[in-house]
């Protein structure tokens, strides 16, 4: 009988799979990373001033919490998975009260392909973009309205990660 015991232990213990748990090393969807530079002085970076982004989704602006009137000369924000365009709205000095916000805007829209990718079993997919066209003003206006940003660059179109710029910005 105990012989039957440590065979049935046996059979137990070699027959459980390894846990499905995505290690938090495992790389996730990468942001969008901008910095930002003189346009006088092209290879010179420049601080924006009281910097805040919105994401434009369904005629809805969404703050993005970590870029909220700060001071910076590089971001990194979500791109959308769920279709191929973002649409940002930039405000440098900017300052809420009763609800309106102010300070100086500018629309970015980029249209880009999403390329899945999966990881594990555990951790499911990823989304890697490529981004295909930047434009640095508010398309819906007639004519369109640019603001503080006088010029852009895709440095490297490929997002795959966040180690490096993918679009320079001018100011």
């Amino acid at each position: 009988m105990n012989s039957y015991r440590f065979l049935l232990l046996i059979i137990f213990i070699t027959s459980c799979e390894k846990d499905d748990i995505c290690p938090e090393s495992t790389q996730t969807t990468p942001q969008l990373i901008i910095t930002f530079y003189d346009a006088t002085a092209v290879e010179q970076s420049k601080t924006v001033e009281s910097l805040a982004v919105y994401a434009e989704k369904n005629s809805e602006l969404i703050l993005i919490e970590n870029i909220n009137g700060i001071n910076t000369d590089s971001i990194a924000i979500p791109l959308r998975n769920d279709i191929g365009l973002s649409n940002f709205k930039f405000i440098k000095n900017y300052s809420i009260e009763n609800d309106v916000i102010f300070g100086d805007s500018n629309h970015i829209y980029i249209d880009y392909e999403i390329n899945d990718v999966f990881v594990s079993r555990a951790c499911g997919f990823i989304a890697n973009y490529s981004i295909t066209t930047l434009l640095n003003y508010d398309t819906l206006a007639d004519p369109p309205i640019t603001g503080w940003i006088t010029g852009y660059e895709i440095v490297n179109s490929t997002v795959t990660n966040e180690n490096q710029s993918h679009v320079k910005i001018l100011h």
